[in-house]
């Protein structure tokens, strides 16, 4: 039994594809289980003859060919035409399908008898992608009040086969059609009675590109609002009748919050002129023809704003608004960080800031906070209408992690409180905001997969959403669980990050300092140092492998006149014990002091660690100023210094 067909449209496909198909290839779903059918819409390049080589190894796989349609849905409609698999999903090119995609979201789908799955989907260069849609799990998402639950309106969904040819839903063939999937999943929206939510397993990596995605339809060119009047024209139509007003109204509010309003931001008053023309009187025209002024209720107050002045014909205005009235982006700042019985205990401060200094300009009117705009703005939106109290009151700022390998984002469990500051004259806000990331279940329950983790922190203001890198100053601070080290620490750019299993292993002792005293043994010809180390906690006692950089004490003449880095990889191992941790490192006997580096990547830290341990088991740790300090000599007396050690090194100078 075929249990999924995966449909992908080809098309001069480069080295995506290759991408593609390893990610087919380490499915867990048996390969008996599912099929893949390629449906090549007549590339002119070797894209047919290395489907037919990927083919030809893989008996799941099939390859059609078609004479060139100019877009991917006759391709789809062919393909789901062929298609065996108790269920459909589509696939890009160049995107992928994580490894567990298939295996869980038919296992899901079929539990709870879905004609749609809305599985979790990431986006190689977008930290926020979708993230409303897969806060949790749904067997049932049909009238959720939040959002329609087939946002992203993408087809990188699981559909039932039979539920599709029942209703004759395929994707429109007209040649170039601008959101062809909007289309195809307002008629699925239009009949499906169970469409399930699945967020607890990564689905669908949307492999972001440069060049990727759609060319030719942009905000400045015709098509793009002809097309958009038809989506709307579309929703309307295909979603008619009380049974479906609330799915009807949010698909018209999301275009009209996100095509409409969200032209008009800080970037339209910079476009030239006939694009502006043409995208103020497509909108406008759009606004009345639709009536949208109804949803009016439903917007921002920012975007509540435009809609007036645009509705009123006041372009001057509108387009002078992002000056008076900015996109500010919030930005989390980690202030602390600690581990505590294994989960990491993050604090930190999330500021609406731009990196110019630009802040929300308000006022105080008694105990409430007004935003300020000139005086132009107050027939329209009069000082009574911009109170934005509640708006502010009801911010959110929470943290989440992000793979660096995976791109998927996981939220975690969050708490804020808003704080507002400030006279009448000078009001701002913030929020602490307080998380916790357990490793063992951050994933609904399950544990994260080890690897390297940036810490994001999602910032929500008057529906305005942003999530970007968390940075932070503190130290690095780590701790054993096991065989397992878990290390936090603020990269070189200085965004916060989490390392796990060997990643962590790996890179924890250029990231902690030492602390205390220091030992030494010497046992089967070699001497076994230990050192303990700072903000290094033990969860559960065990022992990790690693490895550190170690040079002799002294650079030889020939590595100074080649300028060689001297130091080189050592095998050690990070080791808790009850109460203690320390990195312990096994030296030559003969060798009476060494060079480690230690914690060096850390901000102000020493370049590196003299190390000399005596016969008695004492060790002396002595840190090594870096060259890189204000006060360090000028390029011409480092040279004279290097030119007399070479000569006294000859014997020409004594």
């Amino acid at each position: 039994m075929i249990k999924v067909s995966v449909v992908v449209p080809t098309y001069r496909s480069g080295e995506g594809l290759d991408r593609l198909v390893a990610s087919l290839d380490a499915q867990t779903m048996p390969d008996g289980e599912f099929e893949v059918v390629f449906v090549d819409d007549g590339s002119p390049d070797d894209t047919y003859t290395r489907l037919v080589e990927i083919a030809a190894t893989r008996p799941h796989v099939r390859v059609e060919r078609i004479e060139n349609s100019g877009w991917p849905s006759r391709p789809r409609n062919i393909g789901t035409d062929l298609a065996r698999g108790e269920y459909v999903v589509y696939l890009d090119h160049d995107d992928l399908l994580y490894p567990h995609a298939l295996r869980a979201a038919y296992e899901y789908a079929v539990a709870h008898d879905a004609d749609v799955l809305n599985g979790k989907e990431a986006r190689t260069h977008d930290a926020t992608w979708a993230i409303e849609t897969y806060r949790r799990d749904e067997p049932q998402s049909v009238g959720r009040a939040d959002q329609h639950p087939l946002i992203p309106m993408n087809p990188h969904k699981l559909y039932r086969r039979a539920f599709l040819n029942e209703h004759g839903i395929r994707f429109r063939e007209e040649g170039r059609v601008l959101w062809e999937d909007i289309f195809f999943n307002t008629l699925v929206a239009r009949h499906a009675r169970v469409i399930s939510t699945l967020a607890s397993v990564p689905f669908y990596h949307w492999y972001t590109t440069p060049g990727s995605g759609s060319h030719g339809f942009l905000r400045s060119t015709p098509p793009f609002w002809e097309w958009l009047r038809e989506v709307l024209v579309a929703t309307n139509a295909d979603l008619a009748g009380d049974g479906l007003a609330a799915q009807r109204w949010q698909l018209l509010l999301h275009q009209y919050r996100s095509r409409i309003l969200g032209s008009f931001d800080g970037k339209f008053a910079r476009r030239p002129k006939p694009e502006r023309d043409l995208i103020y009187d497509a909108c406008r025209t759009l606004q009345a023809d639709f009536e949208l002024a109804r949803f009016d209720d439903d917007l921002s107050s920012s975007a509540a704003l435009r809609a007036r002045l645009l509705r009123a014909g006041e372009r001057d205005l509108l387009e002078d608004l992002g000056r008076h009235d900015p996109d500010i982006p919030g930005r989390v700042r980690v202030t602390d960080a600690r581990w505590v019985d294994g989960r990491l205990e993050l604090t930190g401060v999330a500021e609406w800031e731009r990196s110019d200094g630009a802040r929300h300009r308000l006022r105080r009117q008694g105990d409430r906070l007004l935003k300020v705009l000139p005086m132009a703005y107050d027939e329209l939106w009069p000082p009574e209408s911009r109170d934005v109290t509640d708006q502010i009151a009801s911010a959110v700022a929470e943290f989440g992690l992000r793979s660096r390998e995976s791109r998927v984002t996981w939220m975690l469990p969050s708490v804020c409180r808003v704080q507002v500051t400030g006279d009448a004259g000078e009001v701002s806000f913030s929020a602490r905001v307080e998380g916790v990331l357990d490793p063992s279940t951050a994933v609904f329950g399950a544990p994260l997969e080890p690897g390297v983790w940036e810490l994001n922190g999602r910032c929500t203001l008057d529906g305005a959403i942003h999530q970007n890198r968390a940075h932070s100053a503190v130290a690095a601070t780590a701790t054993v669980v096991g065989d397992e080290l878990r290390l936090a620490y603020a990269d070189a750019s200085g965004s916060f990050v989490v390392a796990l299993g060997a990643d962590g292993g790996r890179v924890a002792p250029r990231h902690l300092l030492p602390e205390g005293t220091a030992t030494a043994e010497t046992t089967g010809g070699r001497r076994r140092v230990r050192v303990p180390l700072h903000r290094l906690s033990i969860t559960d006692p065990g022992a990790v492998r690693t490895e550190v950089e170690i040079a002799p004490s002294r650079r030889r003449l020939g590595e100074r006149l080649r300028r060689t880095d001297p130091f080189r990889p050592a095998a050690a191992r990070i080791v808790g014990e009850g109460d203690r941790a320390w990195l312990e490192v096994d030296l030559d006997p003969e060798s009476e002091r060494v060079r480690v580096r230690l914690g060096d990547l850390e901000p102000d830290a020493p370049a590196w660690w003299t190390v000399a341990a005596g016969s008695d088991g004492a060790v002396t740790l002595r840190a090594h100023t870096s060259a890189r300090r204000a006060d360090r000599p000028s390029a011409a007396q480092r040279l004279r210094t290097s030119g007399g050690r070479v000569l006294r090194a000859l014997g020409l100078r004594s």
